[in-house]
Formats: C-alpha cells, structure tokens, sequence
C-alpha cells in the first residue's frame, strides 16, 4: 500500500443487544466540549450470534494492537522507557452483577461518535450525529427520547488507533447508525404489555 493511500474502511453491524447509557438523541458535552453520541451495547457471552461477531472482530483487533506494537518502537527511547510497556485495551468488558460482584454472563461493547470539530485540511468546522432507524428500516430524522434497556443494532466503522502519550492500543467501534428494535423511553417500554394491553 502506497504511503499516501488510506486503508479501506471497515463497517459492520452487531447483533441485537441491549443499550445501556445510550446518548443517541443528543451528544454529552460534560466531558468533551466538542460532544460525544455513544452507546454501550450488552450481549449474552454464550450466544451463537456474539460469539459469531467476536470472531469476525477478533483479525481487526489482533491487527489494531500488532500496529500498535509497531508504533510504540518507533516513539523516542526515553517516551519508550518511561512508559515501559504497551497498553493493551480490550474489545469488549465483562459484565458484573451490582449487588453480588458475580459475572451475568453478559459482555459490553462501547460504540462512540465525535459529534463536531474541525477539519485539519479546510479549517471548516462540522457536525455530525448517528443516524436512527425504527424496526422496519424506516430512517427517524427526530427519533423519541431513547433509554436504557432498548434492544437494539449498532452499525459501527472500525477505528484502530495508538496513543502516543499514554502507549495506549486498540480497536475503537465508531458509531454510524443505531436500529431501534424495542423501545424503552420516558414512561418505560414502548410496547402495550406494560399497561396489561
């Protein structure tokens, strides 16, 4: 690959999920001035669908952290030592029960979106947010207040990346769309169960 020519993008989808925390309706700002959509998704470990989707993202992120270790011996001998090491930083987190510490059984991936900024070659400034489709595919230009607890797709753009200053490697999933499949908003879930419909 030429010096110039960028590696081709990667998109994917994951399974359904569970959202936890999600901010798909309006970027935080607390701790990014320039604003941050995430979401964190939570999969049963065991089932055939995630461990399906860790397969497919596991040659992604074994080359994330072999880039990673290459970039690290490159940094200036002192950078090297002082860090010591490479920071190796997972895919996904496993998931633990509040009350009794003990794993669920459930793992979590964490998908983010920078939602404004500048761009370095036209000195322009831009925005962005995650596009939100409902279960039949139908785009939500104003979609309803999204909670934790709906189930839903994350699609998603692989991001490997190394940090200089801390030594630190990985895949990030970047957020690009979201498909909501069962809402849960203001007042609970969307569905009529709950009201003993």
């Amino acid at each position: 690959m030429a010096k110039d020519q960028k590696p081709e993008r990667v998109y994917l989808t994951s399974p359904r999920g569970v959202y936890q925390w999600p901010r798909l309706n309006a970027p935080d700002t607390k701790f990014k001035e320039e604003g941050e959509y995430s979401v964190s998704l939570i999969l049963k470990a065991d089932a055939p669908q995630t461990k399906k989707f860790i397969e497919t993202l596991t040659p992604h992120y074994e080359a994330a952290l072999e880039a990673g270790r290459e970039e690290f011996k490159k940094l200036k001998v002192e950078t090297r030592k002082k860090l010591k090491n490479i920071t190796e930083n997972a895919l996904f987190t496993e998931v633990f029960d509040k009350e009794t510490e003990e794993p669920t059984g459930e793992i979590k991936f964490r998908f983010t979106m920078t939602a404004s900024g500048v761009s370095k070659k036209t000195g322009k400034a831009w925005k962005r947010k995650p596009k939100v489709f409902d279960a039949k595919g139908n785009y939500m230009p104003k979609p309803p207040e999204i909670w934790s607890g709906t189930e839903g797709r994350v699609n998603f753009e692989l991001r490997p990346y190394f940090v200089p200053g801390t030594g630190a490697c990985g895949l990030g999933l970047r957020l690009e769309a979201a498909k909501i499949l069962k809402l849960v908003s203001e007042g609970g879930a969307a569905d009529a169960s709950k009201y003993g419909f």
